[in-house]
């Protein structure tokens, strides 16, 4: 069964790349199905078929949450998943600030309001984490792309860049971008500095959040941030229909495992 997964990538690869190795396609099915992507099928033919994250996309209907004109932030975007079914739920109205550090990656997402036709998705080549700082991080990892020097280690050899590195409070008051009512954070361990300097936005603007949780000091600062902005999470395995809700880090620690990604929402 691998040999012949194997041998259907390679045969998709050789039919629909182009001569950098990516193509710009529709996805064939799920939550963002039509919406083009420029993929490498080699190594994202999971995004084309649909069934990226089937079991997150399984549980939750993100239109359940996500409204038309609605702000929405996708932070840590890869090649923009997320950002396209997130576009299928505000359709026309609102709008998406999508945030990718990785050169590479930042590549391949920048193009799809134009491959499209959004004019309400803006696509930003920064990273979140730390306030006001250069950040080093990895460049050749693709997805795993992340932050160099935090609580994230890497086995691989590393093509380190440098980007700027934004708080939350400080997107929304010096490079004014509108504060979100829904924010997706996927930022490889960055979380831990993002979840503590948006008071502003955390406090006033309450948004809706999908966290993605990279190791235990991530998974800590996601139990004080429910207890410090007054919020209730639940892992995204027990949806759709939640049975236990989450309001601090005690409560957490009773899942007795650190959670790939919980969904947060303020009280």
């Amino acid at each position: 069964m691998r040999r012949l997964k194997v041998i259907i990538k390679q045969i998709l690869f050789y039919l629909l790349s182009g001569s950098k190795g990516y193509a710009d396609l529709k996805i064939l099915s799920g939550q963002a199905k039509g919406v083009k992507l420029r993929i490498d099928i080699r190594k994202e033919g999971s995004y084309y078929l649909g069934i990226y994250d089937k079991w997150i996309f399984d549980r939750i209907n993100f239109k359940d949450f996500i409204k038309p004109g609605m702000v929405m932030w996708d932070c840590g975007a890869y090649i923009g998943y997320y950002t396209a079914v997130f576009r299928k739920c505000i359709g026309e109205i609102g709008q998406i600030y999508v945030f990718e550090a990785s050169t590479k990656n930042y590549n391949a997402v920048k193009v799809i309001p134009k491959l499209n036709n959004w004019e309400n998705v803006t696509i930003v080549n920064c990273a979140l984490g730390p306030e006001d700082t250069i950040l080093k991080f990895a460049d050749n990892l693709g997805g795993s792309n992340g932050p160099v020097g935090l609580s994230k280690t890497y086995d691989a050899a590393l093509d380190v860049i440098e980007v700027a590195c934004y708080g939350v409070d400080e997107l929304v008051d010096t490079q004014k971008i509108a504060a979100p009512d829904f924010i997706k954070f996927d930022l490889e361990s960055a979380e831990v500095f993002a979840l503590h300097n948006g008071d502003k936005v955390f406090g006033q603007k309450r948004p809706i959040l999908l966290l993605e949780l990279h190791g235990e000091e991530a998974f800590q600062a996601a139990g004080s941030f429910l207890s410090k902005y007054n919020y209730r999470a639940a892992y995204v395995g027990h949806f759709p229909k939640p049975d236990k809700w989450f309001y601090n880090l005690f409560d957490l620690e009773q899942l007795g495992f650190i959670p790939h990604m919980i969904m947060c929402l303020p009280n």
